[in-house]
């Protein structure tokens, strides 16, 4: 599956899908998109919810994106629809315990 990223606000959450791989090659250009998708919410950002759901592989620069996402925005960051061997993953390096983790 091809990598692709499509950004949504409703109300004051900003909403991210992300499908295929987040690794070395579409990390850079996701981390820009995620974080303008961010900055156009402004001071009304309540949540920030990243759909996992058809995403199939997760790198270390990835992780890496989401531990910054939690550390700029405390209690602000949501990951749904995790798939199972993403979630092993996320149990491995403690993303479940450093942010909102839902299945």
């Amino acid at each position: 599956m091809k990598f692709r990223m499509t950004t949504a606000t409703e109300d004051d959450d900003c909403l991210i899908s992300i499908a295929g791989s987040l690794d070395s090659g579409t990390c850079p250009a996701a981390e820009q998109r995620i974080n303008d998708a961010i900055s156009r919410q402004g001071s009304a950002l309540r949540n920030i919810i990243l759909d996992f759901k058809n995403l199939l592989y997760i790198s270390s620069l990835g992780l890496r994106i989401l531990f910054k996402l939690a550390k700029l925005h405390p209690n602000k960051v949501k990951i749904i629809n995790v798939p199972a061997d993403i979630m092993d993953v996320f149990k491995m390096t403690g993303i479940d315990k450093t942010m909102t983790v839902i299945n």
